[in-house]
């Protein structure tokens, strides 16, 4: 089972999800880069989750501290990851902490 997770603004189109944040999966935390709004790693990641409501793919509204739960409990990096070594043909990268992004979009 996975779970996306999307950060609605006061300018996300009422038929949109918003913008995506990233998605749970397998045991595990992937997190949305958006290159062209200036967020591709953690500190603005979290930076942008005070611009607008947090909800899950279900509808569901979080708190920015739950949010950050989630990405943190679940990214678990397994031993075998090269920090700063990029995945996914290049669209994606593991940041020097180990976090794994995708700057393309992904459900």
């Amino acid at each position: 089972m996975s779970t996306n997770y999307y950060l609605r603004t006061a300018d996300t189109a009422a038929d949109s999800e918003g913008v995506h944040l990233g998605q749970y999966a397998a045991g595990g935390f992937t997190f949305r880069a958006h290159p062209d709004r200036g967020v591709t790693d953690y500190s603005t990641w979290r930076a942008q989750l005070d611009s607008g409501e947090i909800v899950s793919e279900s509808g569901g509204t979080i708190t920015r501290g739950e949010m950050i739960l989630i990405a943190a409990e679940q990214s678990r990096i397994p031993s075998w990851v090269e920090r700063g070594t990029t995945h996914s043909g290049g669209a994606g990268f593991y940041d020097m902490d180990g976090r794994r992004w995708l700057t393309v979009e992904f459900c």
